[in-house]
């Protein structure tokens, strides 16, 4: 077996089994937490020490892998792309705020439902589009481009909700914590993804690259972890409002994959470039919801994106699951779906 294939293999299973080993990290860290509670209290300084690191881990490498030389192609499809940012900024925190306001009473909960659902695109939608033999090219382009949108956004959005919702908040730590744990990793990213491709070569880049999701995935279960540790007791108090966040989750993955796939189809819009504008859509990226709320604002606040991607892994496999079912209702005859060859979407411009 090559180290290509063990790479893809490795990234392929804690792909597969994400919201499993989430759940994992979040019982461990409950039970060291509440059964050691006085001794992670004396070293909370350390643990915080850790998340920055855990912060790093999870953060820097999402953005090695983020490719923006596709930018261009994403605005020429302004179907796809209207769609995606509205799905993204709109949908999103419309659901945030209705589902919060329904099923939880913590402000800062429900701030992190927020957050949660504000963030853009998650890079593994990507893998899910392909799963789904979706139209790859512009599910790339359509993450790039979102999560650069996402970096003013994002500060914007959260002062707003605060000030509706008569929160305190920061916005000059927040906007440093978007230049931090967003802004900087994205310019040092995208720096490293050009300079290993020009030292390396294109090909064993290609070859290297999974290592990177991997060990993004690494750092949330670390960060995820760490932020249950010394808030097990806090948690436990708040047990109801965890519920909550349960109830949110599960209406929001529902909804937002039914409302999605139907208006795709209303558009007339075709099943390769729906599934690259339906992933993008709903696959947060809690990874870097977790790095803001952890960052610059209380532990509460981190608890709703430490524990979303258990729900939204569930969801989205379960779609994948579908795929046969899903290629018929958009018009796909036979027992499956096929790739679409590239110059078949190049002709269709996603109409």
């Amino acid at each position: 077996m090559t180290l290509e294939s063990k790479l893809v293999k490795l990234r392929d299973h804690l792909d597969r089994f994400l919201g499993v080993y989430v759940a994992i990290s979040i019982v461990i860290a409950f039970i060291i937490g509440l059964r050691y509670a006085q001794p992670v209290h004396q070293n909370i300084n350390a643990i915080k020490s850790l998340e920055m690191v855990a912060i790093i881990i999870m953060i820097f490498p999402m953005m090695v892998m983020m490719n923006v030389s596709g930018l261009a192609k994403a605005v020429k499809n302004w179907k796809l792309l209207l769609i995606v940012l509205l799905m993204n900024f709109g949908w999103g925190p419309l659901m945030a705020i209705i589902l919060g306001d329904l099923f939880v009473s913590n402000p800062l909960i429900r701030l992190g439902i927020f957050l949660a659902w504000l963030v853009p695109c998650s890079s593994m939608s990507i893998g899910y589009v392909g799963l789904m033999r979706g139209n790859i090219e512009a599910a790339t382009a359509l993450v790039a481009i979102t999560f650069i949108i996402g970096i003013p956004i994002i500060p914007l959005f959260a002062g707003l909700y605060g000030s509706i919702y008569h929160l305190k908040i920061s916005m000059v730590l927040l906007v440093m914590t978007i230049i931090e744990v967003i802004l900087l990793p994205l310019i040092f990213g995208v720096i490293t993804h050009y300079g290993l491709i020009k030292w390396m070569g294109k090909d064993k880049f290609i070859e290297i690259s999974p290592i990177f999701p991997t060990l993004t995935m690494l750092g949330m279960f670390m960060i995820v972890f760490l932020i249950f540790l010394p808030n097990s007791p806090m948690v436990i108090k708040n047990f109801h409002e965890i519920i909550g966040v349960f109830y949110t989750a599960m209406v929001f993955g529902t909804v937002s994959l039914i409302f999605l796939t139907v208006l795709l189809k209303k558009l007339k819009i075709n099943y390769w470039d729906s599934m690259a504008a339906l992933f993008p859509s709903i696959g947060k990226n809690e990874a870097t919801a977790i790095a803001i709320a952890s960052t610059a604002f209380s532990p509460l606040v981190a608890i709703p994106p430490g524990m979303f991607p258990i729900f939204q892994i569930i969801f989205l496999v379960t779609y994948i699951k579908l795929r046969p079912n899903i290629a018929h209702y958009f018009g796909i005859k036979g027992k499956d779906v096929k790739f679409m060859h590239e110059d078949e979407v190049s002709k269709t411009g996603g109409e």
